[in-house]
């Protein structure tokens, strides 16, 4: 076997050349990506989420035993309530995630990150306006299936991208400044 396939040099070092990213996957790196993975991406998100407002529940019904163990019972929140904390949980989730590397947890599951119109990881403001229409317009994910340029309302309205980055340069082929 050769250094160049087993990504190893004569001495059994790393060589120069090995990448994470498979060699055929390659040639997606800094595109813009499809509707199939950012479901999955937000799948995953949705999951993380959800787990997360669990947590809070059982963490406030906690609070609850410890208060009054006698009369305890599991408190009763109603859909609007759920809602509502599902959703600040998301913006927060969303907001934060996009604001540091540019990558939610599924994100980073299926190689994502959302990126500028430089190609470069979104400011705060950028980051907490595009959590917020996704928060507030889901839906908005679909016109990735009719748009040539695989992007969302979200990215249109923004000027945002969701493009294949599993490491190094990133930077969407057609948007890159010099």
């Amino acid at each position: 076997m050769s250094s160049a396939t087993s990504g190893l040099s004569d001495r059994g070092q790393p060589s120069a050349h090995m990448t994470a990213v498979p060699r055929d996957a390659r040639g997606y790196q800094g595109q813009r990506a499809g509707l199939v993975s950012r479901l999955l991406a937000s799948a995953v998100d949705l999951m993380a989420v959800a787990c997360t407002v669990g947590a809070g529940y059982l963490a406030v019904s906690t609070v609850i035993f410890l208060w009054d163990p006698a009369r305890f019972h599991f408190p009763a929140p109603d859909r609007t309530w759920l809602l509502a904390a599902g959703g600040a949980v998301l913006f927060c989730y969303l907001s934060a995630s996009w604001a540091t590397t540019g990558r939610t947890w599924g994100d980073l599951l299926l190689g994502l990150r959302v990126v500028n119109y430089q190609g470069e990881t979104l400011r705060v403001s950028g980051a907490v306006i595009r959590a917020a229409l996704c928060v507030v317009f889901p839906i908005g994910i679909l016109y990735v299936a009719v748009s040539r340029a695989n992007r969302s309302v979200a990215d249109v309205v923004l000027r945002t991208s969701v493009i294949y980055a599993w490491g190094g340069d990133s930077t969407p082929a057609g948007e890159r400044r010099h």
